[in-house]
């Protein structure tokens, strides 16, 4: 995984059928954080509740960009 966490290589690993609909920022804090979680000693690794803590804003702003789920009557 390091060798695709540079910011030039990180795109490779971004799903294609997003065909380009993402946030550049978003990925590169994403592979920061993959970065940090692949040290090769174990104390220098973030324990899961940073992780969570770093990428819950990326999951915010995908919630605010997608429009309000549509309601459905039960029939």
């Amino acid at each position: 995984a390091t060798p695709r966490l540079s910011e030039d290589k990180v795109k490779q690993c971004v799903d294609p059928r997003l065909k380009g609909e993402y946030p550049p920022k978003g990925v590169a804090k994403l592979a920061a954080v993959a970065a940090l979680c692949v040290q090769y000693e174990s104390e220098f690794r973030p324990n899961m509740s940073i992780v969570v803590k770093a990428l819950s804003p990326l999951l915010a702003n995908k919630q605010a960009t997608q429009p309000p789920p549509v309601a459905v009557p039960n029939a």
